[in-house]
């Protein structure tokens, strides 16, 4: 590609950076404008325009036919887009924001797009809007330029161009013109600006000018920059809007007032009648804290009020204020917004006194976990000033155990927004205790008005207390209806078996069946007992491990099962407990471990602690020679409902292990040494053997 080079480069590639400079200026320093559709017409104008330039700038500096095509390609869309971006600038500030639609645009735009296709198609096509395009030596420049003879398409484009800049130039016109004298500057610094470009870019299509072929249109973009950067520096453009002054600002609820460097009201609206003034049309050119007294705190040099209250004929009046300094050609000039904003400001009374009596306590934590606020419930639930936790971590009065998890779900909240859940967690009270708290978490910090999580929280400490202890009586309940259920089965046998001989004539049975009906008497007795109380053995007695066996064995139906023993010695329990151990671990031996080969043979044995002067009993055991119990199965044998025998309840073993509990001993399923079941007791506080 072959460039040429000309003094034109300099201000041309200078426009062109001008142009470009002032899109960025707007993008990057008006980005909280953005919102605004005046402001976002305005950056699609000063992007175009920069487009344009650039196109400009490269079809001039190219030699070649297809370079310079291409770069007039580049210049076409720029200059479609500025007239677009132009027409919705004009709407937009004029106050026609109706019009400013996709469907309206996409209208406009058609013309456009058929022409730009037209430009870049076939040349059966390219014909209609240019007839014939070569390169040739332009005699008033010495430059290589486009000899180009439009077509009807091309006219008719240029034509449809200009009518769209024209009507922005007009809406601009008369905005300037209706626009009051404080906004007139600003008006016409706008009009200027999108003038000259246009004047220049005219006078080139019409052959005016001494360029010859060169279009000056891109010099006339640097003065539209400078001039729309002035309005924009200087009569805050974008950022006050002349043209809504009578649509707006006259029928805005807010109270307006312009005060001057003077102190003297250049302009107000009706609003501020509600300020307490009963003319507000006469109130231009009179000193404000004269002609409005209220307004002194909001216009005073130092710390300015940013809100005030005013006493009228309806009562106490709440406004919060909002200044706007206006760089125009009175120098120091103030736009004040007063909003209304006493409601508000009742209700938010109306919540405070609710925090301040609510029983529940009210935390607002910041994003970093810190504590913002304590509603006056933290004096009377956990004893602190209602400040002293302000500005610390919220973790820290959690309870260690509770830290970690807390803080894993307060940041999972922080990130979702509009979060809630519900927690449980304990709270140090200042007298040192741990107090239960149930919280509702609020995730409000994308709130303006709270910008945090707020914890609505409640002290469940005696209601969990309650719920603890309603459990334990359920469980004893449980434990209760088992043991009746199941331990009686035993001694209910024998007395029916006894029964049964005593009605056939052996009436010595009946002393074993009212043995049975006594034992079954104790047991319920003994469960009612465990009921009541839970599972803590409060007495114990030195008890003989034989002895107790034995006692056990005779009230269970052992048929040709054998008991043996291996060794002896004392333990300190309860003894009816302990001999119910032995038959529940007796009866499940037979009810488990008979087998075809011959009768269970079940074993009690005893292990000593060899240190002592005296050896304790620190384990014994029962155990059989059946086929044991699978070791993926022996943790879960000690459950409730627990059985491999169909006509078991699985309340045997469990029993075992809760009257174990409840002497502070440990039971574990093992396997014995020839293969069968072992369930070993690991024994505390026995008397010695």
């Amino acid at each position: 590609m072959e460039w040429q080079p000309t003094v034109y480069l300099v201000p041309f590639v200078f426009s062109a950076l001008l142009s470009f400079g002032l899109f960025l200026y707007v993008v990057v320093g008006r980005t909280h404008l953005l919102d605004r559709p005046v402001v976002r017409m305005f950056v699609a104008l000063t992007f175009s325009i920069a487009v344009w330039a650039v196109g400009d700038v490269f079809q001039l500096l190219t030699t070649g036919l297809l370079a310079k095509r291409a770069w007039l390609g580049v210049q076409f869309i720029g200059a479609s887009g500025s007239t677009l971006g132009l027409l919705g600038f004009a709407l937009a500030y004029t106050d026609n924001d109706e019009w400013l639609t996709p469907r309206v645009f996409a209208l406009l735009a058609v013309e456009m797009v058929v022409a730009l296709g037209l430009l870049a198609t076939s040349p059966r096509y390219h014909q209609l809007y240019v007839v014939t395009v070569d390169t040739a030596t332009d005699p008033a420049t010495g430059l290589v330029m486009l000899d180009r003879t439009l077509g009807p398409a091309a006219t008719l484009h240029v034509v449809y161009s200009y009518a769209l800049i024209v009507v922005a130039i007009a809406l601009l016109l008369r905005a300037a013109v209706r626009s009051d004298e404080f906004f007139r500057s600003q008006s016409l610094a706008v009009v200027v600006a999108v003038t000259v470009p246009f004047v220049v870019n005219v006078g080139w299509f019409v052959g005016l000018g001494s360029g010859g072929n060169l279009d000056f249109t891109v010099l006339g973009f640097s003065f539209s920059a400078v001039a729309l950067w002035y309005a924009i520096s200087r009569y805050s453009l974008l950022a006050v809007s002349p043209v809504a002054r009578k649509t707006v600002v006259e029928n805005m609820a807010d109270a307006v007032v312009v005060v001057d460097q003077e102190g003297r009201i250049v302009d107000a609206n009706p609003a501020v009648g509600a300020l307490g003034v009963s003319r507000p049309s006469t109130l231009v050119g009179e000193r404000a804290v004269e002609a409005i007294p209220s307004l002194a705190p909001v216009l005073a040099d130092d710390d300015p009020a940013d809100e005030l209250s005013v006493e009228t004929d309806d009562g106490t009046r709440h406004f919060a204020v909002s200044r706007q300094p206006l760089e125009s050609a009175a120098a120091g000039t103030t736009l004040l917004i007063l909003r209304d904003v006493t409601e508000q400001r009742q209700i938010e009374q109306r919540y405070q006194r609710l925090i301040e009596n609510s029983s529940d306590m009210i935390t607002v934590l910041g994003a970093d976990g810190r504590i913002k606020y304590d509603s006056p419930a933290i004096e009377g639930l956990l004893g602190y000033d209602q400040d002293e936790w302000v500005g610390r971590r919220g973790r820290e009065r959690l309870h260690p155990d509770d830290q970690d998890r807390m803080v894993a779900e307060f940041l999972q909240g922080v990130d979702e927004r509009f979060h809630t859940s519900r927690h449980e967690y304990r709270i140090r009270h200042a007298n040192g205790s741990w107090r239960v708290f149930e919280s509702f978490a609020s995730n409000l910090l994308h709130d303006p008005v709270v910008e945090g999580m707020v914890l609505n929280s409640r002290d469940v400490t005696d209601r969990k207390r309650r719920e603890r202890e309603l459990e334990r009586t359920n469980e004893r309940l449980d434990e209760f209806a088992s043991v009746v259920s199941h331990d009686l089965r035993n001694p209910l046998t024998v007395g029916n078996g006894y029964l049964q001989a005593a009605k056939e004539g052996d009436m010595e049975a009946l002393e074993v069946v009212e043995e049975a009906h006594e034992r079954m008497e104790r047991i319920v007795d003994d469960a009612l007992e465990l009921a009541r109380q839970g599972d803590a053995v409060q007495q114990t007695e030195s008890v003989d491990l034989t002895t107790a066996a034995r006692r056990a064995w005779a009230t269970v139906e052992t048929g040709d099962a054998v008991l043996q023993f291996a060794g002896e010695g004392t333990v300190a329990a309860d003894r009816d407990r302990l001999r119910r151990v032995f038959e529940n671990l007796f009866r499940n031996c037979v009810e488990h471990a008979t087998t075809d080969d011959g009768p269970v043979t079940v074993t009690v044995g005893v292990e000593h602690d060899p240190s002592a002067a005296d050896p304790a009993v620190t384990r014994f055991y029962v155990s059989d020679d059946g086929p044991g119990i699978p070791a993926d199965r022996r943790e879960r044998v000690f459950e409730s409902g627990v059985t491999t025998n169909d006509e078991g309840t699985g309340f045997g073993l469990a029993i075992v292990e809760s009257i174990a509990r409840a002497h502070g001993w440990s039971v574990v399923a093992e396997e014995s040494e020839t293969g069968g079941a072992r369930f070993a007791f690991a024994v505390s506080g026995s008397t010695t053997g």
